[in-house]
């Protein structure tokens, strides 16, 4: 019975490793392109797909929000013709920081590294405090954005570094 049980798990442990053990060395070169144009013609940023394979980015981007008085920021404003300027700096499941930026005036995609430096240059100018008042912070964040003021819905939610969300709506 031993040796029956014994080969069983032989055989089951020797199937497993050799279904594991199709893996090659080659890379895979899918990430090396920056930027790609999408079936619209718009330019969409692919780096940092794979945030684990960029760690000291990760290091980098973690540090300048540091420098911040917000961990996160997501941004929607709505424009006539269906126009609109979405961007967000956030963090995911795994504690990974990433951005995205969906821009129709400009019509400019940006996903991770690319879409987090151009979020972060225009918030590194905001100076929004919990007591900031709502047409303040309005007023603010469309001139560092370099956003039209004719817009039709304005939405920030900003998670302040103490952890205290807050909602700006008009």
């Amino acid at each position: 019975m031993k040796q029956i049980l014994f080969n069983s798990l032989s055989v089951f442990c020797i199937a497993l490793l050799s279904a594991c053990g199709g893996q090659t060395n080659e890379t895979d070169n899918t990430d090396q392109k920056n930027v790609t144009l999408n079936d619209n013609g718009e330019t969409t940023n692919t780096n940092n797909l794979n945030p684990l394979h960029n760690t000291h980015d990760q290091y980098k981007m973690k540090s300048q929000m540091e420098k911040l008085d917000f961990s996160e920021i997501d941004l929607e404003v709505t424009y006539e013709e269906q126009k609109e300027y979405e961007a967000e700096i956030n963090y995911d499941n795994s504690g990974f920081i990433g951005g995205e930026v969906d821009d129709d005036i400009n019509n400019e995609h940006l996903r991770g590294k690319a879409a987090f430096d151009s979020i972060y240059q225009k918030a590194k100018n905001l100076t929004i405090s919990k007591d900031t008042n709502k047409r303040d912070v309005i007023d603010q964040v469309l001139k560092s954005f370099d956003l039209p003021a004719d817009y039709i819905k304005f939405d920030l939610e900003i998670i302040f570094n103490d952890g205290t969300s807050l909602e700006y709506v008009d």
